[in-house]
């Protein structure tokens, strides 16, 4: 693999956070957060943290629990002028879409299983795409019925690791050719970094596209694998085996843990078990062709980052001890090609000590 070239020079508010994590500590001066540029004198408005877990919980099916937040957001946000609504009513909305589905289960019976959904083979093996980013495993196999491996923690020697979910442009299905072409370009400038690895010059690519009905039905995430070719096995998460802890923002993956933001430069990342102030959640492509405006751009940032937490966590999102954010373009980024959106992970109380994404 080879490095991507480092932009000549960023432009002053390429990137920008239009939303800061829930509430700073008490020593921190107000609208602190992840920026890649130099933030707007006033600074933005705070998103209420209510908000931000009543969506979380209506995603997730937690009826009771979205309707109190969105309550107490909707109390907050209009005493203390802070932002949510939205959110709030999204939690709401959510939470009712549950509410009928278990109606119909109730009245009509359970559905039917789904089939497309991959199962564990009867030798152990799973399909790589029921795998998430920071998955292990070893014994892979590629065949004309797709990838499978044998998953494995990451703690123990395994042979690759599943190292991106890259979200394609909702385009119309191109064919099998094309879409392969744009998976394995999109992988391939998001595993580059690896290239730091010690292990780096005997890891192989492999890219596991979506379908076409998978891509009809909505499904435009690639699944980005990497395999160690070399000698042995590898004895770590690959993040954990690259020789320089600088990592350039837009390569940035989930899992990566950040010791302190540096709006002006590459991210210091360090081991998930020392004191670090944010923690990569997701990484996803915000599709559209116009700016929306930041006061959209932040309520679509972390309608989607919380969407990925609902993946990522499940039905055990450690709301006790962190809060979410994000870092994204700014319009002069936007309007420059940027799509990218970094969801990360703070803590409510000062810096995290160890990690809060599964691995």
């Amino acid at each position: 693999m080879t490095a991507p070239e480092p932009p000549e020079t960023s432009q002053p508010g390429a990137w920008a956070p239009p939303d800061t994590p829930a509430e700073p500590p008490p020593d921190a001066p107000a609208g602190t957060g992840p920026s890649l540029a130099e933030p707007s004198a006033a600074g933005p408005r705070r998103t209420n943290r209510f908000a931000v877990v009543a969506l979380v919980a209506g995603l997730l099916g937690m009826v009771l629990f979205a309707v109190g937040f969105a309550v107490a957001a909707f109390v907050q946000t209009g005493r203390r002028g802070e932002k949510g609504t939205g959110l709030a009513v999204g939690g709401l909305a959510a939470a009712l879409v549950w509410v009928a589905a278990i109606a119909v289960v109730v009245t009509v019976g359970p559905l039917s299983p789904d089939t497309s959904v991959p199962a564990a083979r009867t030798d152990g093996k799973v399909a790589v795409t029921a795998m998430r980013p920071g998955d292990c495993f070893s014994e892979f196999e590629e065949s004309p019925a797709g990838m499978f491996a044998r998953p494995l923690p990451c703690t123990t020697p395994h042979q690759g690791e599943v190292s991106a979910e890259a979200e394609l442009p909702a385009v119309p299905y191109p064919g099998t050719e094309e879409l392969g072409n744009r998976a394995w370009t999109v992988c391939r400038e998001r595993t580059e970094f690896l290239e730091k690895s010690r292990y780096g010059k005997d890891l192989r690519l492999h890219v596991a596209p979506p379908d076409e009905e998978a891509w009809k039905d909505g499904d435009h995430a690639a699944t980005c694998v990497m395999r160690y070719t070399g000698s042995g096995l590898l004895p770590a998460s690959l993040d954990q085996t690259i020789e320089t802890k600088d990592q350039y923002t837009p390569q940035l993956q989930p899992g990566d843990c950040v010791k302190k933001w540096d709006d002006n430069g590459d991210q210091p990342l360090v081991p998930c078990t020392e004191e670090h102030e944010y923690e990569v959640l997701a990484v996803y492509t915000m599709p559209g062709r116009k700016y929306p405006g930041d006061a959209k751009m932040d309520r679509k940032a972390l309608e989607g980052c919380a969407k990925r937490a609902v993946k990522v966590w499940r039905s055990k999102p450690p709301f006790d001890i962190a809060d979410m954010g994000w870092a994204g373009p700014d319009k002069l980024g936007w309007e420059a090609g940027n799509r990218l959106i970094i969801c990360l992970v703070t803590g409510r109380d000062g810096f995290l000590k160890h990690s809060v994404v599964p691995h």
